[in-house]
């Protein structure tokens, strides 16, 4: 009797083992979903009192700061150094610049806390090995 039901827990496990096992030959594409920057149709008027709560320095996931700020009558967006990009209301939290290389979402919480996110196309660059790495489009979250 007990070697029947021994026998019965092996063959399950057996078959529990067998069952997970996948052929080598089938791979799982799974894709996120496509990271886009397109001139906006419309703009938001932004009243000047609302914009200078943007204006401010913001960190991001990856270790970069996104500065805004306004020169003359423009505003301006810039990720560390990698060149200023003028950028133009789209709603009350969304921005996005007029060479479409930026598009952010910036949500505001009191004076000093914000949340949101930055879409920002990264040029090609030579890597390390000599390799060229093509243009990018990443996302990044604020912190």
């Amino acid at each position: 009797m007990k070697n029947l039901v021994l026998m019965s827990i092996l063959g399950g496990c057996a078959l529990a083992a067998a069952a997970q096992t996948a052929p080598d030959n089938q791979t799982v594409q799974i894709t996120g979903p496509t990271l886009r920057i397109e001139a906006p149709s419309h703009y938001h008027r932004v009243r000047a009192d609302e914009a200078y709560d943007y204006l401010r320095s913001y960190s991001l996931s990856n270790g970069m700061t996104l500065d805004l700020f306004y020169r003359g009558q423009q505003l301006y967006a810039e990720v560390q150094g990698q060149g200023r990009h003028a950028i133009v209301a789209t709603s009350t939290h969304d921005f996005v610049a007029m060479d479409r290389q930026l598009k952010m979402t910036i949500n505001l919480h009191g004076s000093d806390d914000a949340s949101g996110e930055l879409i920002m196309v990264v040029p090609q660059h030579q890597l390390a090995n000599g390799a060229v790495a093509g243009e990018r489009v990443l996302m990044f979250a604020f912190r």
